[in-house]
């Protein structure tokens, strides 16, 4: 199936794209080759992990054959049973999902191979199919389904942000955009936009015959309403690009407070040196805090201490490097060591912390009897004005309800809120779409009510080209580039 789309006027000649200047880095092969990638996570030596393999091309069936000898796997749409000779005398069971085109993801002939092995049989098996094949660039599958047509540009960019979704409101807003949920209502838009220009040009034709098909003033509010919608479309939308990192928890707290053993069993491994000496964490140490909801990145640094006049320079560099951080974290767990005397220190370090969310956590509360930790208690939540999370990090005794505090307060942070999940994820190219197309209605309007019909059809058939940006195949190998350059080999 040789493919004869065009990129804004770029052939593909025998399915290879000539690409112009310096963006070329994707498109310098030949998109009609048989490709093959393992779009599963890699299996680490000595380990047993889940694979799966993808073959997408006319010559699927060749490779399959490569793998499991005569048998017809891509006669039929369906699931078949085989197994895979990795070397003589050892095989593997697996299982293959045959997607003959066109009715397959990308158009073409589209095989899975899922089989459970280790890393090692994984890259045996790689290397058989290659013989017959070429490996995937990053997001050729995803790329050859938007040439083929089984997809629009804004899905194809919806694959990936499902891939770097970090939380599970963000991970529903790229699936609502790959449902096609963002050109259903641009399209929605498109329509409004057509029937009010030709009631403004049905009366451009027929203005010698004294016939108003609309007044300017109901062809005025008819676009402002218009307006109004693509408006809402830019506010009540996730922006991608803030959701590509992942949030941040910082510790904070005063030397000792017990932040490193809080880290530990956070993360659920000896990440950092705990000991009854203070001052034992001399550098930043994070890790990835798995969370229901979301993911982020969960970081320690020093002890902040006290500003003493008789400090040394680089103690007070280090002082001000950690407040920084911690400041710029999407939310402090300020850890307060429950056991003290008196949280006066604790108070002046809270003061230099400027964090909108802070999340107060009293540790090693094993140590004190249950009159006496209440009474700690009450005098945290005073200094706070709320609610210490009571933990202990040796028996792990609120460890849960700290992980679901973190875990909605960065759910609500990343996604805005709970009704994020009914959003739609949209980045900067249909952001710039819709502000191009708001900016030519909005003009629309003001000619509409001067009586410049002519101006105002105008104006409402460039918003509606501009509009058909969001889905259309006239965009150059440059867009293409920045959107698949993200995608990993397998998507």
């Amino acid at each position: 199936m040789k493919r004869q789309q065009h990129i804004n006027n770029v052939p593909l000649v025998g399915g290879f794209v000539f690409a112009r200047g310096c963006e070329e880095k994707f498109f310098m092969f030949d998109l009609n080759d048989t490709i093959a990638a393992f779009s599963s996570a890699s299996v680490g030596d000595g380990q047993l992990g889940r694979s799966v393999l993808r073959v997408c091309g006319d010559g699927t069936g060749e490779v399959l054959r490569c793998l499991f000898g005569d048998l017809r796997l891509m006669d039929r749409r369906g699931v078949s049973h085989a197994c895979i000779e990795v070397e003589e005398g050892i095989e593997v069971d697996a299982a293959v999902y045959s997607f003959p085109g066109p009715a397959s993801y990308t158009g073409e002939d589209v095989a899975e191979v899922h089989f459970y092995a280790s890393g090692v049989v994984c890259e045996i098996i790689l290397a058989k199919v290659l013989k017959r094949c070429r490996i995937a660039g990053g997001g050729e599958f995803t790329l050859r389904a938007y040439l083929n047509g089984k997809i629009d540009l804004s899905q194809a960019e919806a694959v990936g942000e499902i891939i770097s979704a970090s939380n599970k409101f963000q991970l529903k807003a790229a699936e609502r955009l790959l449902a096609g949920r963002l050109c259903e209502t641009v399209n929605a838009i498109r329509e409004e936009i057509l029937e009010v220009l030709s009631l403004i040009e049905a009366g451009m034709d027929f203005s010698e015959e004294d016939i108003e098909f609309i007044s300017s003033a109901d062809a005025a509010d008819r676009i402002g309403g218009v307006q109004n919608k693509l408006n809402t479309l830019i506010d009540q939308t996730i922006h991608y690009e803030e959701m590509i990192d992942l949030p941040s928890v910082a510790l904070a707290g005063k030397s000792n407070a017990g932040k490193s053993s809080l880290l530990n069993v956070l993360l659920g491994s000896e990440r950092s040196i705990v000991s009854g000496e203070a001052g034992t964490t001399r550098d930043v140490l994070e890790g990835v805090l798995e969370l229901d909801g979301s993911r982020a990145i969960v970081f320690d640094c020093a002890g902040i201490g006290h500003a003493l006049a008789e400090a040394s320079l680089l103690d007070e560099l280090g002082r001000a490097a950690a407040i920084e951080a911690i400041n710029r974290a999407g939310l402090v767990l300020f850890c307060v060591d429950v056991t003290a005397d008196d949280f006066a220190g604790d108070a002046e370090i809270l003061n230099a912390i400027d964090s909108e969310t802070v999340l107060p956590v009293a540790t090693k509360c094993d140590l004190l009897e249950a009159d006496k930790l209440r009474e700690k208690q009450i005098a945290l939540a005073d200094l706070f004005s709320m609610e210490p999370i009571m933990t202990s990090s040796k028996d792990g005794n609120g460890i849960d309800e700290l992980l679901r505090a973190v875990d909605g307060v960065l759910c609500c942070q990343t996604a805005g809120s709970a009704e994020a999940a009914e959003r739609v994820a949209v980045n900067e190219r249909h952001r710039n779409v819709v502000k191009k197309a708001l900016k030519e209605v909005g003009m629309a309007i003001h000619e509409a009510l001067a009586g410049n019909g002519e101006i105002a059809a105008m104006l409402l058939r460039s918003g509606y080209e501009s509009l058909g940006l969001m889905e259309r195949e006239d965009v150059n190998e440059g867009i293409l580039d920045r959107i698949f350059s993200s995608f990993c080999i397998g998507k």
